[in-house]
């Protein structure tokens, strides 16, 4: 067995549920209070972890877990620097709980949110992103209901055909101007995308980002292995946007911690206060 299947492995004898259940509501924790690995190696992702929210803890943000209506309302205050929320996140659209999806916030000294991240779980074990994205099943439980007139979504990225499973869709990310070039872009995706897949035991991770942030250099420093083009969103409740499909299988993204951690684990380890954060705990 290669070491890629042997890292993939429940870390334990846990079942994985076709359907997760909520869960504790993990709202207002702190981030590392708020993990168990479940699922994958517990040193590897443990130290992941400690090392990511000492991180971002530099960069000035205090990570902790928060609900999806404080997404959306932080996203409407922001309309200057973000543009609208894909349906994806809202609850007026989708049945969310902490079965399906997380939000973390991030925020300074004063208290206030300067950051954000979320992921949502899809389960597609006959069907492909492609398939989803393209009816709108992606974005609306009930589509003939709250789609909008003239709506659509065109791929043309082969990679929307492979991605099936267990699929983790991590987005809903904002930084304020201010806290932007931190290292927080390269920080936070891999947290998401870690956290969804030691929670829900993920195939996939995938992301939609529009073509001028491509561009400036943010897919590359996310992370992410695949950029597909491409995915027009066409009159949507984020507008009509040029984007590329981002994806990345949970092999090759244990292999971008792995790769992540030899980069930074050593500058971050020299100045992690051992009173400030609690390693996380493996499930028993």
């Amino acid at each position: 067995m290669s070491e890629a299947a042997r890292a993939i492995r429940p870390n334990r004898t846990k079942v994985v549920q076709d359907a997760p259940s909520p869960g504790p509501d993990l709202a207002g924790r702190a981030l590392l209070d708020g993990i168990t690995v479940d699922f994958g190696p517990v040193d590897h992702l443990g130290r992941f972890f400690l090392l990511a929210d000492a991180a971002v803890r530099r960069c000035g943000v205090t990570l902790s877990f928060g609900t999806m209506p404080e997404l959306v309302a932080v996203n409407k205050r922001n309309s200057d620097t973000w543009r609208p929320l894909l349906p994806i996140f809202d609850q007026t659209f989708c049945a969310l709980d902490g079965s399906n999806s997380f939000v973390l916030l991030g925020r300074d000294n004063a208290g206030e949110v300067v950051a954000t991240q979320a992921a949502r779980l899809f389960l597609w074990p006959e069907s492909t992103f492609a398939q989803e994205a393209t009816s709108l099943r992606l974005f609306y439980d009930d589509v003939d209901e709250h789609r909008l007139p003239n709506e659509e979504v065109r791929i043309t990225a082969r990679s929307a055909w492979d991605v099936t499973g267990r699929v983790t869709y991590s987005g809903g990310v904002w930084l304020r101007p201010d806290y932007r070039g931190r290292l927080l872009t390269a920080i936070l995706p891999r947290i998401s995308r870690a956290l969804a897949f030691t929670k829900w035991y993920t195939d996939y991770t995938t992301t939609i980002m529009a073509e001028r942030i491509v561009a400036s250099g943010v897919a590359a420093r996310c992370g992410y292995s695949q950029v597909g083009w491409d995915l027009t969103l066409d009159q949507t409740r984020t507008g009509t946007v040029r984007c590329a499909l981002l994806t990345m299988t949970t092999a090759e993204m244990l292999s971008d911690l792995s790769t992540f951690l030899q980069q930074f684990g050593s500058e971050v380890d020299g100045r992690v206060d051992d009173g400030a954060v609690q390693q996380p705990h493996a499930a028993a």
